[in-house]
This record gives C-alpha cells, sequence and structure tokens, in this order.
C-alpha cells in the first residue's frame, strides 16, 4: 500500500503559498473563538436575567 500524501500538510508547507494559508488558519480560529466567547457571554446573561427574582416580570 502507498503512503497516502497529506494535502493539507503539503500546502500548509508550500514555499509560495504556506504562508498565507496559516496566516489565514491562524485568522480564522481567532474570529471563531471571539464569536465563540460572545455567544457565551450573551447565553450567561439571558440565564443570569431568568433566574434574578429582584427582576420585574
Amino acid at each position: 500500500m502507498t503512503q497516502r500524501i497529506d494535502r493539507i500538510a503539503q500546502l500548509l508547507n508550500c514555499p509560495l503559498k504556506g504562508e498565507d494559508m496559516r496566516r489565514a488558519i491562524t485568522e480564522a480560529r481567532k474570529d471563531f473563538l471571539l464569536d465563540d466567547d460572545e455567544e457565551d457571554d450573551d447565553e450567561d446573561l439571558e440565564h443570569d436575567d431568568a433566574q434574578d427574582p429582584s427582576s420585574p416580570a
């Protein structure tokens, strides 16, 4: 059986496009983590409001 070539690894190591791809992946991860944190904060606020007995109904 021949060794399977990992195309993503090849692209990331490419001298022409590798740096651009690594930078794009890093930016996408940052954006995803920021969006995920914002969603968690919104859910926490909604959850706190629902359990706060002092807030008017």
